[in-house]
């Protein structure tokens, strides 16, 4: 941005929190493992590593369309991205719309294994255990099919979308700072349960070994899947799927019976300090699978109250729908013992409260005096009695059914091939606990980074728009991670980077990069002379600098 007056200008650099993220990108060598895949073919101003690095500075900064990226630009520096003059003014959609198409092309696949394994050598990233989850990527729009793969398409939508097209977006971090170490764009249409064999032998690969903890929901469950990392010599903690023998068997056991739970941890609710704190049980039980793995039983204290609550607002509304009928019965449509049995039928399977619910449909004979006369009533008309039939509904509770269902709220089984002699129950429970920062990490892809709604119409370039977002997400979590693990290492417990100067003692990439905000320098120019002022940075900024070993010479 320039003002001017007379032959006076004022120019206006911004830099924000740009030479961070170059500083980053700059680690990784992603320009340049992007270049040694999908190079140019002819020279241009702009590679396609320098465009995707561009378009993770505006991801990070403030995600904009393709065809708004040279407005995103326009003010800002072009040296903090890593950029000369004659570049920025040669960013355009077009050019980031070709190397998308470059990202998705059969030589492109290279590039995420060699920056797997640049993150891992670089910022020395713990390889012992990996998370797996995938989410789905929601967009507006026909996309009609294509020959082509991923297909945006129709699917299971986490998004509680179903009207729209999907890709599905599988996603494994590290336990060592959440950090993404590989990731696969699906079909819209893709199931959980078939992306993990896949996905394991792309780790081992990037890994360099078979043995690592590999931990997801209960989709990897399945016989297939466990057979498949044990036979290669892995190991896995997975929940066991509620339709598994071995889960029917003990919760069927636990109705008719309780067992004595052991707690085993005790975690202080982050939310609410004032909410007790999550507690975890296991019990003597020692079932295996069919396939001779080992089950540990876990209770959840917090999953029991939320089995609870849930259970309890199903009967709520039973009751509601019930009452309701009872109140339409004996009219026209409801005056059969086969129309009302279906109809309580229905909302007893709506409301999933079958087992719980007794409804008796009972007939009961009822004595009317009716006139024989029509017109006028008069005190002398002759009277008859009459005799009808009609229907009610008895509800009942049952209870004993309840007090066993009770006993299994909050339960459930993980399943791992780790010997009693290698974790105990607490420690598996533990790994199994990292899971929700997969979740976490799809959170900031969708809510921080903005990965829709989309404007592409072309279905291959979609899915180059997600891999672009996986760099932007890696870098994210490698610049918390830094933070963090600086704060650890300079006995650091919190920092002010809330509004008003509130402190937090767990920063986010979001937060961090938000405290350089504003950050610019200025340039006075009048005639033949240039004055520069000189950029000065708060003492949490130069700190925040500090700890992700950010020279402060990047903002000279």
């Amino acid at each position: 941005m320039h003002i001017s007056q007379g032959d006076a200008i004022l120019n206006t650099h911004t830099l924000g929190a740009h030479p961070i993220v170059k500083h980053f990108l700059e680690r990784l060598n992603l320009q340049e493992i992007v270049r040694s895949y999908v190079g140019s073919r002819r020279e241009r101003r702009i590679d396609n590593g320098e465009a995707l690095a561009a378009l993770v500075h505006n991801i990070l900064d403030s995600p904009a369309p393709l065809y708004r990226i040279a407005d995103w630009l326009a003010p800002i520096a072009p040296q903090a991205i890593g950029f000369t003059p004659e570049q920025k003014q040669a960013l355009n959609d077009d050019r980031l719309a070709r190397m998308l198409d470059a990202l998705v092309s059969e030589r492109g696949r290279g590039i995420w294994f060699q920056l797997a394994l640049r993150i891992i050598k670089r910022f020395k990233i713990s390889t012992q255990r990996m998370h797996h989850d995938t989410t789905t990527v929601t967009f507006h729009g026909a996309y009609a099919g294509s020959r082509s793969e991923p297909v945006i398409t129709h699917g299971h939508n986490k998004d509680h979308r179903p009207d729209l097209k999907q890709l599905v977006f599988g996603l494994t971090i590290s336990s060592d700072g959440a950090v993404p170490i590989n990731h696969q764009v699906f079909s819209g249409n893709w199931g959980d349960d078939t992306v993990h064999q896949d996905n394991l032998e792309e780790l081992r690969q990037i890994l360099g070994r078979k043995d690592f903890v590999y931990v997801a929901d209960s989709k990897l469950g399945s016989s297939e899947n466990l057979k498949e990392i044990a036979g290669h010599g892995g190991k896995f903690v997975t929940v066991l799927t509620r339709t598994r023998k071995e889960d029917k068997y003990f919760r069927e056991q636990l109705r008719e019976k309780p067992v004595r739970w052991r707690k085993i941890l005790e975690v202080p609710n982050k939310r609410r300090q004032s909410d007790p704190p999550d507690l975890y049980f296991s019990c003597a039980y020692s079932g295996t699978t069919s396939e001779g793995f080992r089950i540990i039983w876990i209770r959840s204290a917090a999953k029991a109250r939320q089995d609870e609550s849930v259970r309890q607002k199903r009967l709520d509304k039973a009751g509601i729908e019930l009452a309701l009928l009872s109140k339409r019965l004996n009219r026209r449509q409801l005056r059969s013992a086969v129309k009302i049995r279906k109809a309580v039928r229905e909302i007893l399977k709506a409301t999933e409260t079958a087992s719980f619910i007794e409804v008796k449909v009972k007939r009961h004979s009822l004595e009317e005096i009716k006139r024989i006369k029509r017109g006028r009533p008069a005190a002398t008309d002759p009277v008859r009695l009459v005799r009808c039939l009609v229907w009610s509904l008895q509800v009942q509770l049952r209870e004993e059914v309840l007090r066993g269902e009770r006993r299994t709220d909050g339960v459930f089984p993980l399943g791992t091939n780790l010997g009693k002699a290698a974790k105990s129950k607490k420690e598996v429970l533990l790994i199994y606990k990292y899971q929700p920062y997969v979740e976490k990490r799809f959170s900031q892809f969708k809510t921080d980074m903005e990965v829709a709604p989309v404007y592409i119409k072309k279905a291959r370039r979609c899915a180059g728009l997600v891999h672009a977002y996986y760099v932007a997400l890696a870098v994210a979590s490698l610049i918390e991670r830094s933070v963090r693990q600086g704060m650890l290492h300079k006995g650091i417990k919190e920092l002010p980077l809330f509004p008003e100067g509130r402190m937090t003692s767990t920063p986010t990439c979001a937060r961090i990069l938000e405290a350089f905000n504003g950050v610019s320098w200025h340039e006075f120019r009048r005639h033949d002379e240039v004055v520069c002022f000189p950029l000065k940075l708060s003492t949490t900024q130069k700190l925040l600098l500090e700890l992700l070993e950010v020279p402060v010479e990047a903002y000279s």
